[in-house]
């Protein structure tokens, strides 16, 4: 069938095409594919790299490290003679003493013997922790460290120890800019010389030294972090010492880490680890000294005067060997003196930390430069490029290393340009390969496409030919009609459709009459309904389209489509639409759904009730506008809508799209709807009424009886007021009288008796006056507004007054009355009254509550968020906590026969609430039973005055 020409056929019921051009399913020219440079590859190629690069893979460092030996290889050499020697116990000074480690009274001969010489500094590249046999050798060594500058050993272990030294060393390292260690090396423990040899040397510096991947060493440590503190590296105290400077300084000037160490004003570079690159070409530079020589007196030595000298050890079996980037292999000693040569000498390679990111930068930006450049590059030009990229950025890492003394790593710009131009160039190779495959590729799929459209059609697609007969037949029709698609070719049309087509097709074969019905179907354009006959006996309905294809004998083809599952779904559907409409008129509030035309799809009956006399006309297809417009005309229209229809609908047309909140909705008629207005994805609107007349009847009703409440509690506090005021009279009265009469002002009384009787007039009368005032200071604080407009004070004047009034009431319990007020503001915009009456109160209650002996503290302060603060501590009886919600209710007063010894009405604390809450603050207590407490109270950030706003003292 693939290789006749066909009749174009459509399957959507349309009118198919009638005019003869190529076969249906036969193969068309094949789809020209055009080439693309898509620079996605360069991009995630760009991005692996500088993933591997930021992971600091082992291919890229290794690159990079031979991109820094190549240009440390390139500076010249170092002028002058060196000055450092070294001192070296081989092994031929090993076997002449005869054991390890050597008895501590050879070493000290060593360092007097260099002391005699006139050597500068004595540095000592051995661990020293372990206590030699005899105590003697070791205060000698100690007596001969003394005698001259000298830098004692220390190292951290390989593997992390439990804990560092219970006695850490002193330390000399300070850090100026970020504090940021972490990429220091770091070590838990510290293994440090013996304690009197520690003591007696000038500085103590750590042996370790760190190889790279490669074995090969390159740099000293400048610093490592142990415990949480820096330790120079034994170079770096070395030269400390050799330049008398006190102490060390690491300059880290931004977070990417450590740019050197300061040294007496001078500046050693480091990288952002702390490791400090030095110049490992020339060790035959050092003069090495056997130590048996040095300890014979032998007087061919070396100058030594005003040299530092590195004592160490490169016997076999006692100290290994280092490999350096040179290839030279040396003992841990020689390269310890080559680093502070390389230091004095000043041959150390810089490498700042952002030289990395710069790096990075640079191989980003060629990086991309490549890629976007692809497009237009050429083979040829591609080689020019990667040549002329690989020497300048050479060049510029040569030039910068040699005229700087900058470690450039320009490896990975190099790296990344010529990646990224390999890939172009591979791409360009391949590109018209696969140009040309896939053109061939297109046109087999294009053949295969068309060979096997038929067969993957989910319709039964056959040809007949003009009697009817089954030419061919593809898999949907095998599924139609229940028959192997091999054995339909052959059959009559009319044994697979039954019914009208069964007769029609029914007459002879060579009469006609079939090729005639079928070309008046096609003339017809017609999409039939039929039902077809399934092998198994049943029938599944079916549409039915014909085309007829121009060949030398007529060919028709017949696309058949199984319509059963549409007419199911379309059964489920309506069932579904029957039960949504069943399920929104059961919903008790008001339920509609608004289209993205804005017209009703579906309400129930609810929604209509609500909207009252524009209810009716809520049928499906009823425009959002008209509905709401008749609604917002009616007697029942919201009360906003009321005199301003069109207004109120002008604001729901322009809600429709973007909903809002739940709304509350009073209508004229006195009920009260919850509205919430949601939109749908499709650009509709779920509408949802709710009547909340009772709940909204209740919420008045409870807000009326708010307002009485409150206006029958300022009645009982104008009450308190007002008897306060009337008792405070006669007492005063009483009171004085009383006075006057203890003071026997007018004549003695007589009986000592009424003195007695008289005093406790005066003491029961002050007591209740004060209990009066208390009274009288809450009834004025729960009236008192929020606060005095431009009030300020000056936070000690009201603190002294304080303590100046309960000076007395301290000393009669032993109790001491402080003030710490430097942490806080000089000023509070807060009236000086309330403030007394607050701390007044306050540390009142804490004298009443401290132990004999103990302080009563008052501190200011300002928090984090900027609120300045008060806080009264005392030492006292404690509270215990299911008691603290309960201290500032009024008049109530903790039982107990330690606290009901202590007279009061039980105010004091709701007067300090009541104050703290009108000045919008927070008070809060802090208590701890047997220890004491502290009560804070925070004032809102507008109380804080600023100096040069506060009053004058």
């Amino acid at each position: 069938m693939a290789g006749q020409p066909q009749r174009p056929v459509r399957t959507d019921g349309a009118p198919a095409a009638t005019d003869a051009g190529p076969a249906a399913f036969g193969p068309g020219p094949p789809t020209e594919i055009a080439p693309r440079r898509t620079p996605l590859i360069g991009a995630a190629l760009l991005a692996l790299l500088l993933l591997g690069w930021f992971a600091d893979l082992t291919p890229i460092n290794a690159l990079r490290l031979w991109g820094f030996d190549l240009a440390g290889s390139l500076r010249p050499d170092a002028a002058g003679p060196s000055a450092v020697v070294v001192v070296d116990i081989d092994d031929e000074s090993l076997a002449r003493i005869g054991q390890w480690p050597w008895p501590r009274d050879l070493l000290a001969r060593a360092v007097a013997r260099l002391a005699e010489q006139g050597a500068a500094v004595v540095i000592l590249d051995l661990l020293l922790a372990e206590p030699d046999r005899l105590d003697r050798h070791d205060m000698a060594l100690a007596s001969a460290l003394a005698s001259l500058p000298t830098v004692a050993g220390a190292a951290v272990p390989a593997s992390r120890s439990p804990a560092a030294p219970s006695e850490p060393l002193i330390g000399r390292f300070a850090t100026r800019g970020v504090p940021e260690l972490d990429g220091l090396p770091h070590a838990d423990a510290l293994v440090p010389a013996l304690p009197v040899l520690e003591a007696a040397a000038d500085g103590i510096g750590l042996l370790n030294l760190y190889p790279d991947f490669d074995g090969a060493v390159r740099t000293v440590p400048g610093a490592i972090v142990v415990g949480g503190r820096l330790f120079p590296g034994l170079a770096v105290e070395g030269v400390r010492v050799a330049a008398g400077a006190p102490n060390l300084m690491l300059e880290v000037p931004s977070g990417l880490g450590a740019e050197g160490i300061a040294i007496a004003g001078h500046l050693i570079p480091t990288d952002s680890h702390g490791r400090i690159w030095i110049d490992p070409r020339s060790p035959e530079r050092i003069p090495v000294l056997p130590a048996h020589r040095l300890l014979a007196g032998d007087a061919a030595l070396p100058a030594l005067a005003g040299r530092v000298v590195v004592l160490g050890v490169s016997a076999a079996g006692v100290a290994a060997a280092l490999k350096t980037a040179s290839g030279h292999v040396v003992s841990g000693t020689l390269f310890q003196a080559m680093a502070i040569d390389s230091i004095l000498s000043g041959r150390v390679m810089a490498r700042p930390p952002a030289l990395r990111l710069a790096e990075a930068g640079v191989a980003m930006a060629v990086g991309l430069a490549i890629i976007l450049a692809s497009p237009w590059l050429t083979l040829p030009l591609l080689g020019l490029l990667a040549a002329a990229l690989t020497l300048a950025l050479a060049a510029i890492a040569g030039g910068l290393t040699l005229g700087a003394g900058l470690l450039v790593d320009a490896s990975f710009p190099i790296l990344a340009g010529l990646v990224l131009a390999g890939q172009v160039a591979l791409v360009r190779m391949r590109e018209q390969v696969l140009i040309r495959r896939r053109q061939a590729a297109a046109l087999a799929r294009q053949d295969a496409y068309m060979r096997r459209v038929v067969d993957a059609s989910f319709d039964a697609i056959v040809t007949v030919d003009a009697e009817a007969m089954v030419l061919t037949a593809n898999a949907g029709a095998e599924r139609l009609f229940g028959i192997a698609a091999r054995a339909l070719p052959g059959r009559q049309l009319g044994d697979l459709l039954p019914g009208f087509w069964q007769a029609a097709m029914g007459h002879r074969p060579d009469d006609g009459h079939s090729g005639r019905q079928l070309d008046a179907t096609v003339r017809g354009e017609q999409v039939l309904s039929i039902e077809a006959a399934h092998a198994n006996g049943h029938t599944v309905p079916a549409e039915m389209t014909i085309a007829r294809a121009e060949m030398a004998q007529p060919v028709f083809v017949i696309v058949l489509r199984d319509i059963s599952a549409r007419i199911g779904a379309e059964e489920a559907a309506r069932r579904a639409a029957e039960r949504l409409r069943d399920g929104v008129g059961r919903i008790t509030d008001g339920f509609a759904l608004f289209g993205p035309d804005r017209r009703l799809v579906i309400c129930n009956s609810r929604f209509a009730a609500l909207l009252g006399p524009a209810g009716s006309l809520a049928n499906p297809g009823i425009g959002y506008d008209a509905l709401m417009s008749r609604y917002a005309r009616s007697a029942v229209a919201p009360v906003d809508a009321g005199g301003r229809p069109d207004a109120w609908l002008a604001d729901r047309m322009a809600a429709f799209s973007a909903g809002g909140p739940p709304r509350i909705q009073e209508h004229l008629d006195g009920r009260w709807f919850r509205v919430d207005e949601r939109p749908t994805a499709e650009g509709g609107l779920v509408t949802i009424y709710s009547d909340i007349t009772e709940l909204k009847l209740h919420e008045m009703e409870m807000l009326e009886a708010m307002r009485r409440a409150e206006t029958a509690s300022a009645a009982k506090s104008a009450f308190l007021a007002n008897m306060s005021h009337e008792l405070r009279t006669p007492l005063n009265a009483v009171i004085g009288f009383a006075d006057i009469m203890k003071q026997e002002l007018f004549g003695p009384l007589g009986s000592e008796q009424y003195r007695s009787y008289v005093g406790d007039i005066v003491g029961s009368g002050t007591k209740l006056l004060g209990m009066i005032e208390s009274i009288l200071e809450f009834s004025r604080a729960e009236q008192k507004p929020v606060a005095t407009p431009g009030a300020q004070c000056r936070t000690a004047d009201v603190v002294d007054a304080v303590r100046r009034d309960l000076h007395t009431a301290a000393l009669e319990q032993a109790i001491e009355l402080k003030a710490e007020l430097h942490d806080g503001p000089a000023t509070l915009g807060v009236d000086a009254s309330v403030l007394y009456q607050v701390l007044q109160n306050l540390v009142s209650n804490a004298i009443k509550f401290a132990r004999p002996g103990t302080a009563v503290v008052t501190r200011s302060f300002v928090d984090r968020d900027g609120r300045p603060g008060l806080s009264v501590s005392d030492e006292g009886i404690g509270i215990p906590a299911d008691l603290i919600d309960q201290l500032t209710q009024p008049f109530w007063q903790r039982q107990g026969a330690l606290v009901r010894a202590h007279s009061g009405v039980g105010l004091g604390l709701a007067i300090v609430k009541s104050h703290v809450d009108n000045l919008q603050g927070e008070l809060r207590f802090d208590s701890r039973e047997g220890e004491g407490t502290t009560v804070t109270v925070w004032f809102p950030a507008a109380c804080r005055v600023p100096e040069g706003n506060a009053p004058p003292a």
